[in-house]
């Protein structure tokens, strides 16, 4: 149940269980009252004007890697003040008196005017947004003639304690009669007593979205009992997420406003310089820096926006969707590029040397999609690529279930690196990856379009991969030194983010993969005289083994005075099977996984690693971006401890034996955080790391 955050620590009770059935006569005769109300309210003569100021928050942020599992990163902020005035019959005045902003991430934003106001009355009978460019004149579910339009069914009812009583409140979803026409789809929260409404939570079909580019549109209106009599504003939240119309990436860009009202003058004399303002109206650009804020927009912005808790927004996405079918709220595409990141299109590495790419995306009708997506490396001379033809993903849709067909070169470890830092790196002679060549064709299913979660199962096959490149300098280590495996593989994938309703600003990052396979090996291939790879002779086996392999990372950040963060990182894996082939095995050893010690240079059944981290940022010259503003004047400092422990160590993999790896690090956090520097020392042999990598949160396009 979705409540204001001022009410959500209160007593609540469910009142009925959720009625399946639209069109019930409870549900209409609810409706019909608060329609009513809505057409007269402005009647009251009790209500004569009221006067406040409104804090308000504008945010815009993207958010990156495929499924979107990483949270949204802020890239900028702005802060604002407005003062609103209201007073019979129905007129308004709002005049943003203070602004500040802040750029987080090199980026140019602008916002529509609208976002700089306050709604009234739970928005107009004919609704506009993004004024006029993402939404317009969609019918209010709440409007005159709103039950031609909709059609309505109960919901959950709770009770809050609000001024010494116990207020009731009744829930009612509505969705159109008509989905291919605009409209809105949501959940209205009316008072019992009165049918006033107390939150409005909404989001719109496909045919009212004007801006193509745009995903989903959320729209979320709290109001307050003031003077035990007048439901007026209190909280009021939007979210835009925006996706390319031409590039299949999985790249966001979000938009978040947000506003708090309370302190209400309630009627009292409207200045008549007041009533002559316009609706909207902004003070000057110096008058507008002269207001005086708390704190910095970074720091005072809400936790939900800094920290991306989108819970309730993601709550009443889910709610809308599911409240009409996947046609009338998902965007089709014909035909478009796609990728999962820039690894696709350019990268380097031992066994490809320079490889190029491209993917593209089809939609055929309301259903399908096939996606093609090809790379050929020019020192192994051999494509790489992924054929898919499944059901498209689709908000509130049916689960998607996709065949699909690959020929890939394989990570079996932990990526301790970002696909970009890598390839720079293998220049030199430095890759971190550990590969197998990998073809397979099977199934791949996920429960819907919103969900973390997905299950592959394959045919596959597995070969060891040789080196083909020349670095620039230095020379490539060997490759890892796979065995030749046939047979079948079925892998579970999930991930997600949570932060703490009673903390705010403790944040979870958490994900998972739990693959089991039945292989039959075949060692006919193996010269091991004239490999470069180290490895054991595989083995034939008489019958096919079943082997199995978990890998988890729990991340855990609590931030003191919105500044100083305190992260707890634990990552590793557990692998079973009684001979289990070398690309079965969990590694560990690289700037992430055991910082100081050789890239996998940890090989074993079992390994844990625990990082405990503290970054406290520190003053630092300001870099001049240009349009784009200046970089933080700042530098975040976060030294760590980390201890890695190793069990059923691989002997001939690894040179290490079973034990704990302890090291100590110090890295730094530059230009909008966005660029780290590492050094790490290990603490076992007294050998030294030094790394330098684009922050974890942008790895997925990476």
């Amino acid at each position: 149940m979705l409540l204001p955050p001022g009410l959500s620590a209160q007593s609540r009770r469910s009142l009925a269980a959720r009625d399946t059935a639209w069109n019930d006569i409870r549900a209409d005769s609810l409706i019909t009252r608060a329609i009513q109300l809505r057409s007269t309210q402005l009647a009251d003569s009790t209500l004569l004007s009221y006067h406040v100021t409104a804090h308000g928050f504008l945010a815009f942020l993207a958010q990156l890697g495929e499924g979107h599992i990483i949270p949204p990163k802020v890239v900028q902020s702005e802060e604002l003040a407005l003062s609103l005035s209201w007073w019979q019959p129905g007129r308004s005045a709002q005049q943003l008196i203070g602004r500040r902003d802040t750029t987080l991430l090199p980026a140019e934003v602008g916002y529509y005017r609208d976002r700089y106001a306050v709604v009234l009355d739970n928005l107009p009978d004919r609704i506009r947004l993004g004024d006029g460019y993402d939404v317009a004149d969609v019918p209010h579910p709440l409007s005159l003639d709103a039950t031609t339009r909709y059609e309505y069914r109960r919901g959950n009812g709770f009770q809050i304690g609000l001024a010494g009583r116990q207020i009731t409140v009744d829930e009612v979803e509505f969705r159109p009669r008509d989905q291919s026409k605009p409209s809105a789809v949501g959940s209205v929260y009316l008072d019992h007593e009165t049918g006033a409404v107390v939150r409005l939570s909404m989001t719109f079909t496909r045919a009212a979205i004007l801006d193509k580019r745009i995903e989903t549109l959320v729209v979320t209106l709290e109001n307050s009992l003031v003077r035990d009599r007048y439901w007026l504003p209190r909280r009021q939240e939007v979210e835009v997420s925006r996706t390319s119309t031409w590039l299949d990436i999985p790249v966001r860009g979000v938009v978040r406003g947000h506003w708090e009202i309370s302190g209400y003058d309630v009627n009292e004399k409207i200045p008549t310089a007041t009533m002559g303002l316009p609706r909207w109206s902004s003070l000057s650009r110096a008058e507008l820096r002269a207001y005086k804020f708390e704190g910095t927009v970074a720091s005072m912005l809400p936790p939900e926006m800094r920290l991306a808790g989108d819970d309730d927004v993601a709550q009443a996405r889910k709610m809308a969707e599911a409240a009409v079918r996947a046609s009338a709220l998902t965007q089709r595409r014909s035909s478009s590029a796609y990728g999962r990141g820039i690894s696709d299109f350019a990268r380097f590495s031992r066994t490809e040397g320079l490889a190029a790419g491209l993917g593209f995306s089809r939609h055929w009708g309301e259903a399908w999609q096939t996606t093609l997506r090809a790379r050929y490396g020019f020192s192994d001379r051999a494509v790489k690529g992924r054929l898919t033809l499944g059901r498209a993903p689709a908000l509130g849709g049916p689960p998607t279930i996709e065949a699909f067909a690959e020929r890939e070169y394989r990570d079996v470890t932990t990526p301790e690196r970002s696909g970009i830092a890598n390839s720079l790196h293998a220049l030199f002679g430095s890759d971190f990856t550990t590969q197998v060549h990998m073809m397979a064709a099977g199934l791949q299913y996920r429960p819907s379009a919103l969900s973390r979660f997905t299950v592959r199962v394959a045919a596959e096959r597995d070969e060891p991969l040789y080196v083909k490149a020349k670095p620039l300098v230095r020379t490539f280590a060997p490759t890892l030194a796979a065995w030749n495996l046939q047979g079948a593989r079925a892998e579970l994938r999930g991930g997600g983010s949570s932060i703490s309703v009673s903390n705010p600003f403790t944040r979870r990052l958490w994900s998972f993969s739990l693959a089991a396979g039945a292989y039959r090996g075949d060692s006919s291939y193996r010269d091991l005289a004239h490999r470069d790879s180290l490895g054991a002779p595989v083995r034939d086996w008489s019958t096919t083994p079943v082997v199995a392999r978990f890998l988890g990372e729990i991340t855990f950040e609590r931030a003191f005075t919105r500044e100083r963060v305190l992260v707890l990182r634990t990552n590793g894996g557990v692998a079973f099977g009684k001979d289990l082939p070398p690309q079965w095995l969990v590694f560990a050893g690289g700037p992430y996984s055991a910082p100081g010690y050789a890239w996998s240079s940890l090989a074993g059944k079992a390994a844990i690693s625990q990082r405990v981290e503290f970054r406290q940022p520190f003053p630092a010259p300001a870099i001049p971006l240009g349009k784009y503003g200046r970089a933080p004047g700042r530098v975040v400092l976060a030294p760590y401890v980390q201890a890695t422990a190793l069990g059923g160590a691989h002997n001939i993999i690894s040179a290490n034996t079973n034990g704990v790896y302890p090291s100590v690090g110090l890295g730094a956090l530059l230009f909008f955080d966005l660029l780290r520097l590492d050094v790490a020392r290990d603490l076992r042999h007294g050998r030294w790391g030094f790394g330098v990598d684009i922050d974890r949160g942008f790895w997925g396009i990476m």
